[in-house]
């Protein structure tokens, strides 16, 4: 039975006649009764039906919320499929180790994925996510195209857990080249495996990800790709305030390039403060970049082409 995140809202003034609470289940509108908000409270717990549901949406007109928050649920017994993505981790161990991670696109699972992975120095390899809509409850394989890839655990059920989610480790003694990785899906009540996402491991993925993320050339990835990270990079905000949290960027410099008038001419700066900063300045953005959903693919095509 998933559960959407935790929501803590509060009316300052006026009433609320309205609220949007996203949802990732893959909907249906035959299905729309069966959706519900649960209202968590000291003095009990009530659930409230929806005014009207979308493909990402449940909307309540007017309500009153209590005061722990509010939880999107289904209805038991009913077979629910929702949308997740897939994260892949490399580890700095001595062979190729990956980390696979099933998450909802849920910032705070995300976000604990991520602090967790970063506090092992771990490298996230952007690749594109499932396409398909998983099914709850089910039972999920990874598997390898070669033979020397040890997969464990062999098998992850589909559940919506607020804590650290588990993950499939890859492991490959003898890495060149690159390879699929594929994963399948197998129900209840059918023992059939379906084929739900695929994606290829390229050499490039795993060897080229260096500390300093150079080539042998010695241009670094972010001097290398600056004239495509200015024109297409457009979320300069999230990228600003990351590295102010990391204080890599003063405050005067962030107001400074706030009040540019167009993301491109932020960018040109936020790329050049960091060229002068050296290594780390270009390694952070880059890492900023990777850890970004709506960067995965650009990342990943760039890094692709050299």
């Amino acid at each position: 039975m998933p559960a959407g995140p935790l929501l803590d809202i509060t009316v300052t003034s006026g009433k609320m006649e309205e609220v949007h609470l996203p949802h990732w289940i893959d909907h249906d509108s035959t299905i729309s009764d069966m959706f519900a908000v649960l209202h968590v409270d000291t003095f009990g717990d009530f659930v409230e039906k929806a005014s009207q549901v979308t493909s990402s949406h449940v909307k309540l007109c007017q309500p009153t919320f209590s005061p722990t928050g509010v939880m999107i649920r289904v209805r038991l017994g009913f077979q629910v499929k929702v949308h997740y993505e897939a994260l892949i981790y490399k580890t700095k161990k001595e062979f190729l180790t990956l980390h696979v991670y099933l998450v909802p696109p849920d910032p705070v699972v995300q976000e604990k994925v991520e602090k967790k992975e970063k506090s092992y120095g771990s490298i996230i390899i952007p690749k594109p996510n499932p396409d398909k809509s998983l099914q709850m409850q089910d039972n999920f394989f990874l598997t390898a195209d070669k033979d020397t890839a040890k997969i464990s655990p062999e098998k992850l059920k589909l559940t919506y857990e607020r804590r650290m989610p588990n993950y499939f480790e890859v492991f490959l003694r003898s890495a060149d080249g690159e390879f699929d990785l594929r994963l399948e899906s197998e129900g209840k009540k059918n023992s059939r495996r379906d084929t739900v996402w695929t994606c290829t491991i390229r050499k490039g993925d795993y060897k080229s990800q260096r500390s300093d993320r150079e080539q042998a050339s010695g241009q670094h990835f972010v001097e290398r790709h600056r004239t495509a990270l200015i024109n297409r990079v457009r979320d300069t905000g999230t990228i600003l305030d990351k590295l102010r949290e990391r204080q890599l960027i003063s405050k005067e410099q962030y107001d400074t390039i706030r009040v540019l008038s167009t993301t491109y001419d932020q960018m040109r700066e936020i790329i050049d403060l960091m060229i002068n900063v050296g290594t780390r300045g270009k390694d952070t953005l880059y890492e900023i970049l990777q850890s970004m959903r709506s960067m995965r693919p650009l990342i990943s095509e760039l890094e692709e082409s050299g």
